[in-house]
């Protein structure tokens, strides 16, 4: 029986490796070493380079596409901060320019066997030798198989090949990368023919190499031109219209360790030990945590970085998980109980707003005055930001670039159910006028310590208005923890919020025409109570 797996009679240095779909994205950080470790190469490793080569078409589900586009988003900031060096390409590739023809002027065109030599020749993969050589190799091997079909096919080959090799290797940064770790190849989106010939051919010379489409159509291109096997085909059972690879995290939702520990019995904790400095980010995104009702009071006085989902991208941003909420009715009718978990809520990052029928008023004017900063849905941030409509040239710039790309990120996300003609001006308008204590504590807000809070109590029969919807959103956007306390079970934020935004805990018991005390904010975060934890909330009698 013949073996297919690595043998001694195969020279070509390049070996796939075994992956699947759930393990690809872990397997391609793994460095040369633990891969030969795996293989269990001892003094012939040197001469071994294993590979990873795999295609993953389609989507896991429609209504897990956002996370999908995340991990994708995470997958390629994660390899540039990583030592691979990552060469992206995104749909069909570019034939070769008249400029980079001319690099070739020098190659035979008579005899097939000194075309082909002439190609290799010209063959250089800047500052590794190991690849050049290989490359040489398989190129010719390919090329002999074109030497009986026509010279004018044989030169296209080669001048395709090179040129697009030469495209992805030619920096300075490949070499200085190239021998630190195995570098990475993605393609992404729509393909050819040609284009897969040259992800076998990036494979086989020492690459990892991962081609990734939302559409199926591409599979049987894949197998059809699957030479030897090589390339591991992954199929989703769903698929979308080819869209742009995200180059931002989309707003999204993510169940915390206690949110499945409540449904699967899962153990519950935390752990994080990265140390920042002060106010090390000027940017974030949030990340809405979805929580059960007992967990809130437990990650409510969390610093950010110790919550789960807490995370850095490209040492840059940081991902804030917060959370909005909102508390409809009183548990068991205890309304002194009620206003104690508010109590213990409040901080000195906490602002409390009363619900009041007149908070919704907005000029006319504004449907007009924003007219020259946004076209359809797309703010010009740099326009409005030297603007006279900008009322936040007194705050740093990366506060006033934060507050803005969150007004576009408010648009983009749809979360607020409005009216598309209105939704641009309302948003400008909310945005440009945001409260003058609330920009205090984003001044003060350090993205990895303590998460201001917004705790809103609305005991009224009036619903959330258009601008007070708005409001909430961007306070999300830009971190914020946010409870609506309302005793009445009333509707409130849902008028012109989608409920995908938020959690609604809905206790046993709706209460109206409560009174509402008089709430003092605290000098400092308090004292976490130690009779109840976490498992003693969740399972004891009555769940009190």
């Amino acid at each position: 029986m013949k073996f297919e797996g690595f043998s001694t009679e195969n020279k070509h240095i390049a070996k796939p490796m075994a992956t699947t779909a759930s393990t690809l994205i872990s397997d391609i950080f793994k460095s040369r070493k633990e891969r030969c470790s795996a293989l269990g190469l001892g003094l012939t490793a040197d001469n071994v380079i294993p590979v990873y080569f795999a295609a993953l078409s389609g989507v896991p589900s429609d209504d897990k596409l956002t996370d999908y586009k995340n991990s994708l988003f995470k997958l390629r900031e994660d390899l540039i901060k990583s030592q691979k060096f990552l060469i992206f390409i995104q749909n069909e590739m570019r034939p070769p320019t008249p400029d980079e023809l001319c690099f070739f002027d020098a190659v035979s065109r008579g005899e097939p066997d000194e075309t082909i030599k002439d190609f290799a020749d010209l063959i250089n993969i800047n500052g590794d030798p190991t690849r050049t050589e290989e490359a040489k190799r398989i190129f010719s091997e390919a090329a002999e198989g074109l030497k009986q079909v026509s010279a004018d096919i044989l030169f296209s080959y080669g001048a395709r090949t090179i040129t697009w090799l030469n495209r992805c290797v030619a920096s300075a940064d490949y070499a200085q990368f190239c021998n630190t770790d195995i570098p990475a190849v993605i393609f992404y989106g729509r393909t050819g023919v040609n284009e897969i010939g040259f992800m076998h051919f990036l494979s086989r010379i020492g690459f990892d190499v991962i081609y990734i489409s939302s559409e199926k159509a591409c599979v049987p291109m894949l197998s059809s031109n699957n030479t030897e096997s090589r390339m591991q085909i992954f199929e989703f059972p769903y698929e979308q219209p080819q869209f742009p690879y995200p180059d931002k995290l989309v707003k999204t939702k993510l169940a915390t360790t206690a949110y499945s520990a409540e449904r699967e019995l899962d153990e519950f904790m935390y752990s994080n030990t990265s140390i920042f400095k002060d106010f090390q980010f000027s940017d974030m995104q949030s990340l809405t945590l979805k929580t059960t009702y007992e967990e809130v009071d437990i990650l409510w006085h969390q610093a950010a970085r110790y919550r789960a989902g807490f995370d850095v991208i490209a040492n840059k941003k940081a991902v804030i998980p917060n959370i909005f909420a909102k508390i409809s009715g009183v548990k068991d009718g205890d309304i002194n109980d009620y206003w104690d978990g508010l109590r213990e809520k409040l901080s000195p990052f906490t602002r409390i707003i009363i619900k009041s029928p007149s908070y919704d008023r907005f000029p006319q004017s504004i449907f007009t005055a924003y007219n020259n900063y946004f076209n359809g849905t797309e703010i010009y941030t740099d326009k409005l930001k030297n603007s006279p409509v900008n009322s936040y040239k007194f705050l740093s710039d990366s506060l006033q670039t934060l507050i803005f790309s969150k007004m576009q990120e408010a648009l983009d996300s749809g979360l607020l159910l409005l009216d598309p003609a209105e939704i641009v001006p309302l948003v400008l308008y909310v945005g440009l006028n945001i409260d003058r204590e609330i920009l205090k504590i984003l001044q003060k807000y350090d993205f990895t310590k303590d998460i201001p809070k917004i705790i809103i109590i609305d005991t009224i029969e009036d619903t959330f208005s258009k601008v007070e919807c708005i409001q909430l959103v961007l306070y999300n956007l830009l971190g914020f923890d946010i409870l609506i306390y309302t005793p009445t079970g009333y509707k409130n934020l849902e008028t012109y919020i989608s409920t995908n935004a938020f959690e609604t805990f809905t206790m046993n018991e709706f209460m109206y025409n409560v009174r509402i005390p008089r709430f003092k904010i605290p000098d400092s975060v308090p004292e976490p109570k130690n009779n109840d934890g976490f498992f003693g909330k969740l399972f004891k009698k009555g769940r009190k």
